[in-house]
């Protein structure tokens, strides 16, 4: 019984690095008292695809140890008082549930315990986005290698997923399209593929791309509430869809399943389909409007659909007019009866909708800023600036405010791009890394929830 006592006690010994003094007679010779510690750490870790490397534990920055994904060890020699454990080498698709570093409190002669719980999923493709489109209720973007993801609210198959169901993160368009853009509305989604050939799923499309039948070849795109929108090479403007105010710019009011050439003969450098309207700018900076009246800077004056709560006819303009020629456009903005418009020296204007009690005409926003970019939509605008810091202005969802003026987006992000929509808006990175902010009851943030967010959460990869 003696030698087995004594045994025991050498091995306790050894591990807190004191020396003891044995003796197998009846009588033992007391052991000095231990000058150190220990401790003893486990890694448990859940879930599937496990790291079979395993992980790296050190104690006060000193050197790294490795532990096992499952797996236990002692560091023992260590002096009395506070140390910091803290566990590294751990996979992207695995996360430390708790403090990690923990501090731990270490007694002479005993062994403190820290257990580190970790839980892994399935790894997370990261997508690198090229471009972002923020519509109603759902978001769409284009990665670097031409696919289309889409994601959110699929009611109407606006997912192009070849269902209608949700989905709170990124899921694939389906088909071997290869896209350079696309643009989401409300009940539908249209895109234009690298060889500038349109394709629109949701809505009255079904819920997989169908070619839209046009004869002509795209370089962009825009899809309002009802209508779409493509501008060609060489700046001729084409739309189609519903037209009973206007929208498509034909000269009268037919509606038209195929893209129909606006009237004018203007060459355009960029266009914007909004709720009920059209804007675009053309290759001598001169902006047009056409569409419902109230936000096309201008008054308009002809007599389109029939109102039957008001018993008159609603106002509208079928062809494009100039909204103004005191001010040079690069850019117009659609929204709800929200337009703005970026000058060639980086200013914004906006009407409609705009300031709070509205203005028929063109008025400065506030600020003295200089916007690179700019995204309109429902009643809210955002640009970026030549930096990339990005400013928002008009309705806020989630806070349901009204701001004049500018207001920064929180976050500290800068974006390469920035798109509006309807109650969300979405913006990409100089590195291809896609965010969204705003309403998230659909999902349509991307960030796998469905909670509310004013900070732009990380839109992350497929599931």
């Amino acid at each position: 019984m003696d030698i087995i006592r004594a045994s025991h006690i050498a091995s306790v010994a050894a591990l807190l690095g004191v020396t003891a003094s044995l003796s197998t007679g009846c009588n033992d010779a007391a052991a000095p008292m231990p000058t150190t510690g220990a401790i003893g750490i486990t890694a448990a870790t859940t879930g599937v695809d496990l790291d079979a490397d395993g992980y790296d534990v050190s104690v006060d920055g000193g050197a790294r140890r490795a532990i096992g994904t499952n797996g236990t060890m002692a560091i023992s020699g260590l002096p009395p008082g506070d140390h910091v454990v803290r566990l590294d080498g751990v996979a992207a698709n695995c996360t430390v549930r708790g403090s990690n570093p923990v501090q731990v409190n270490v007694a002479a002669g005993a062994m403190a315990e820290v257990p580190f719980a970790l839980a892994c999923t399935a790894p997370v493709t990261r997508l690198v986005f090229a471009s972002v489109s923020a519509g109603h209720s759902s978001s769409c973007g284009v990665t670097t290698d031409g696919a289309a993801y889409c994601w959110g609210s699929n009611s109407y198959g606006q997912l192009g997923n070849g269902s209608t169901t949700g989905s709170t993160t990124p899921t694939a368009v389906v088909g071997t399209l290869t896209f350079a853009v696309v643009s989401a509305g409300v009940f539908n989604t249209c895109g234009l593929t690298t060889r500038g050939n349109a394709y629109c799923w949701g809505g009255v499309y079904g819920v997989t791309p169908v070619p839209v039948e046009a004869g002509v070849r795209f370089q962009a795109i825009s899809v309002g509430i009802s209508h779409a929108c493509g501008l060609t090479a060489d700046g001729a403007a084409y739309c189609w869809g519903e037209n009973g105010l206007g929208q498509l710019g034909t000269g009268d009011l037919t509606p038209s399943s195929t893209p129909a050439p606006v009237s004018g003969g203007l060459t355009f450098r960029s266009l914007s389909a909004g709720w009920y309207y059209t804007c675009g700018v053309t290759s001598d900076a001169i902006g047009y409007c056409w569409g419902s009246d109230g936000a096309l800077g201008y008054a308009a004056t002809d007599a389109c659909e029939y109102d039957e709560p008001t018993n008159s006819f609603i106002t509208c303009t079928k062809r494009p007019v100039v909204v103004e020629r005191e001010h040079g456009f690069v850019q117009l903005g659609t929204g709800e009866r929200f337009t703005c418009g970026l000058t060639t020296d980086g200013a914004v204007y906006c009407w409609g909708f705009y300031p709070e009690g509205g203005s028929v005409t063109p008025v400065a926003v506030p600020g003295g800023l200089t916007f690179a970019a700019l995204s309109v939509d429902a009643q809210r605008a955002c640009g970026v600036m030549a930096g990339g810091s990005a400013e928002c202005w008009g309705w806020i969802p989630v806070q349901n405010q009204f701001s004049d003026a500018p207001t920064s987006v929180p976050g500290g992000l800068t974006f390469a791009v920035v798109s509006v929509g309807w109650f969300h808006t979405c913006g990409v990175t100089a590195r291809g890394t896609a965010y969204c902010w705003g309403v998230n009851s659909s999902g349509e943030l991307g960030d796998g929830s469905q909670a509310n967010s004013l900070v732009p959460v990380k839109v992350t990869g497929p599931r």
